[in-house]
């Protein structure tokens, strides 16, 4: 079956009604102790927690958006926005939109542990339109591998071939063609739940009045059968359901009443709905305070958690759609070589803006990557007109991965630059304020040596260079004086060097009158 217009889809699944309302009181059910896959629908719509964690799942990971990229080198990649796949994915039909489609995949993939698209092939203009398919409608033939895929609705089956579903599906021991249900799985917990909540409808539907008995003294009359059965049903007519709630029951001489039910702290009924809400997220591997128990959650905790959600929860969900989808759709396209896709995941794990810049700052300023493969770590197109972005950027304190510029060519020919007083001395100089910023600024040169003049004030290092200054004029000048006057000197050699200026000339006087006069 080849489905090349959504007409065609009507014929084989005509338009059905919405989602029946339920009854006032839902009957006893036995959902829990049949087996067939429709009842997995049932159990998401009656069960909370189930549907807390499905939701919780399918929406986050509906909101990351999907990006195509082609791969040009280990260090480069270019984002393809006009690429046919991003078209399908973005527009799947024209009744669905791409957070829809991904939401209902996820949903279904947590509800059933399988999912189907249906390929509607369209020539005008040529594409791929996608369609969900009801997976308790959907059944996988074959042995090791799936041979056709039957879709069965009203009763009536229709065979597909495979080349015409994406499908995807979780682990199944006993069947490898088709996912085993997480639900399946905490059935029988659901199960408990599931008494326990009609328990307690019936305790409230009874004025939430405890269970017992009534007992008369020993040594009053016997009761004919007629009798008890009479004021029995006066009992209940008059103490029985939500209408007799404010009601007082008067016994006669000598009655007493006996409870005989445990009370809702006795049963622990609380404490057993938030086990099953943990078992739950346990099953789907959600951080418990990302469904709301959060008993032991600090702002740290939680913190790490919401990486951990994107890192071990959501990273296997998201990794087996991606290959599904490069495995089955991409083949589809007319251009497929060296590209692929992927969730864009780094928006929610790259933390503040700050962070990120800080985490780039220290991986790139130092000689550890590129600009360039920092950029490919992004999914941004490399910098072709700039050389120095496939180059390591100079170490701080120690040397450059940059040539210093040389007449000659040679590196060795190029003079280090040495401090104002051409001494050696690379300590504390003499004590005084002069001694010392000559000495600092010694230290600066050596370290700038190596490095071309146009690109010392990139390696410069402000702030390390304005600590290193505060620290030895403080025990002259104190903290607050050391800082100012350190920072006069540190932005006076930074504008310096932007100018391509020479820092560190013989010439250059420590600036200050009361280093002229201490000189």
């Amino acid at each position: 079956m080849i489905v090349q217009s959504f007409g065609q889809l009507q014929t084989v699944r005509p338009a059905t009604a919405g989602f029946p309302n339920a009854p006032a009181y839902a009957p006893e059910t036995t959902w829990w102790t049949e087996d067939a896959d429709d009842t997995f629908g049932a159990i998401y719509a009656s069960q909370p927690n189930i549907r807390i964690c499905v939701d919780f799942l399918a929406r986050n990971m509906a909101q990351l958006g999907y990006h195509v990229f082609r791969r040009v080198s280990d260090t480069d990649r270019v984002r393809l926005h006009d690429h046919e796949l991003a078209h399908w994915l973005a527009k799947p039909n024209p009744a669905t939109s791409r957070y829809r489609l991904f939401e209902s995949l996820i949903g279904d993939l947590g509800i059933y542990f399988n999912a189907y698209w249906l390929k509607v092939r369209q020539q005008n203009p040529k594409r791929i339109a996608l369609v969900r398919l009801p997976p308790e409608e959907m059944e996988a033939r074959g042995g090791l591998l799936v041979s056709e895929f039957v879709w069965t609705v009203n009763g009536h089956p229709t065979p597909i071939a495979p080349s015409e579903i994406v499908y995807f599906c979780g682990y199944n021991p006993l069947n490898p063609l088709m996912g085993i249900a997480p639900i399946e799985t905490l059935r029988r917990i659901l199960a408990e739940e599931q008494a326990a909540v009609e328990h307690r409808e019936r305790y409230w539907r009874n004025a939430s009045r405890m269970e017992g008995v009534i007992e008369r003294p020993k040594d009053a009359p016997r009761w004919t059968p007629t009798q008890k059965q009479e004021w029995r049903k006066q009992w209940q007519e008059k103490f029985h359901g939500v209408q007799s709630t404010g009601s007082i029951a008067v016994l006669e001489d000598g009655m007493t009443f006996k409870q005989t039910s445990f009370t809702p702290r006795e049963s622990e009924y609380t404490q057993s709905r938030k086990l099953t809400r943990e078992e739950c997220a346990a099953s789907y591997h959600i951080p418990l305070p990302m469904v709301g128990i959060l008993e032991h959650a600090t702002f740290s905790n939680i913190k790490e958690q919401h990486k951990q959600l994107y890192a071990d929860c959501l990273g296997p969900w998201l990794e087996m759609i991606d290959e599904e989808i490069e495995r089955q759709l991409l083949p589809e396209c007319a251009d497929s070589v060296d590209v692929y896709g992927e969730f864009n995941i780094a928006d929610k794990l790259k933390g503040s803006f700050e962070e990120q810049a800080n985490a780039l700052r220290l991986l790139v300023g130092r000689p550890v990557m590129t600009a360039n493969e920092g950029r490919a770590r992004l999914n941004l197109p490399s910098m072709k007109d700039d050389p120095s972005a496939d180059q390591l950027a100079a170490q701080q304190g120690g040397p450059s991965a940059l040539e210093p510029a040389s007449p000659t060519g040679d590196p060795a020919a190029v003079p280090a630059p040495g401090p104002a007083d051409g001494s050696t001395d690379d300590g504390g100089g003499d004590g005084t304020v002069p001694g010392i910023v000559r000495a600092h600024w010694h230290r600066q040169a050596s370290r700038l040596a190596p490095v071309a003049v146009e690109h010392r004030a990139e390696v410069f290092g402000h702030p390390r260079c304005l600590m290193e200054l505060t620290v030895d004029l403080a025990p002259i000048l104190g903290v607050e004086g050391a800082a100012a006057f350190a920072g006069r000197i540190t932005d006076d050699t930074y504008a310096r060097l932007l100018e391509g200026k020479d820092a560190f000339a013989r010439d250059r006087r420590v600036p200050g009158v009361l280093c002229d006069a201490m000189e």
